[in-house]
């Protein structure tokens, strides 16, 4: 838990703050590399974490319902984020008065407190796989996440603050993956509870993911090149869950 939690913070300061090391990533795009993180997310959701929520909890139903809760929680907080974490840079509109940089981390710490409870395997949950796997594809989409944060953000406040905001948003994901691991261990929640948090993870991965791929294709135009960052993706995961 300790490590995790000191992975999970690192990727994200480590993420944000490269923007004031090398200022010319601030005029890259990282499309392959979203799409890599996207198609990876996705693809350890579909074979790792919805097997095992469902082989914990009987009541398929119920799971079924918590995902699609967790999926229209993430575009709530996506309206919050303005969609920050899918890894996108971009300026805010006159349109989005509401939105300052207090909501946009309070909108993408909320979706990083909840990714970093998945990887508590509390003993209690009766969920005990390896979940490196799942860290890599939260690493993977929390570093281009923290750098457009930093951009946006930096863009409307001073140094000093935008690195305050920063450190705020990369405690959550370690603080999700404390309190998991509490409240699982020590019998807080029940394993049916667990289980329905878990749910909700997932239907947040999956719309983080789906929307990653509908954004670097949005006039749905076959490109070999994309596609095939897809496939590695896909691969990558597999091949991890396989022999890791």
């Amino acid at each position: 838990m300790v490590l995790n939690s000191i992975i999970l913070f690192l990727s994200a300061i480590l993420g944000g703050i490269s923007m004031y090391l090398f200022p010319s990533l601030k005029e890259k795009k990282f499309d392959y590399l979203l799409i890599f993180a996207g198609s990876y997310l996705f693809s350890i959701t579909i074979i790792h974490i919805l097997p095992e929520v469902y082989a914990q909890y009987s009541d398929s139903f119920q799971i079924g319902i918590f995902i699609l809760i967790g999926f229209a929680l993430q575009m709530i907080l996506g309206v919050l984020s303005t969609g920050v974490e899918h890894g996108h840079i971009h300026h805010i509109d006159k349109d989005e008065k509401y939105i300052t940089p207090f909501v946009l981390v309070i909108g993408l710490g909320v979706h990083a407190f909840l990714e970093g409870t998945i990887l508590a395997n509390p003993v209690s949950s009766g969920i005990h796989n390896h979940a490196g796997g799942i860290l890599f594809g939260i690493v993977l989409h929390k570093i281009p996440a923290a750098l457009a944060l930093m951009v946006i953000i930096s863009a409307y406040t001073s140094r000093m603050k935008a690195v305050f905001y920063l450190i705020i948003f990369s405690i959550c994901s370690p603080l999700g993956l404390i309190l998991a691991s509490f409240i699982g261990n020590f019998h807080v929640f029940s394993l049916k509870e667990m289980s329905w948090l878990y749910a909700i993870v997932s239907g947040s991965f999956l719309h983080i993911s789906t929307t990653i791929f509908f954004e670097s294709n949005p006039k749905h135009k076959l490109k070999l090149p994309r596609l095939g960052v897809v496939f590695l993706g896909a691969l990558v995961a597999i091949l991890i869950e396989m022999f890791f």
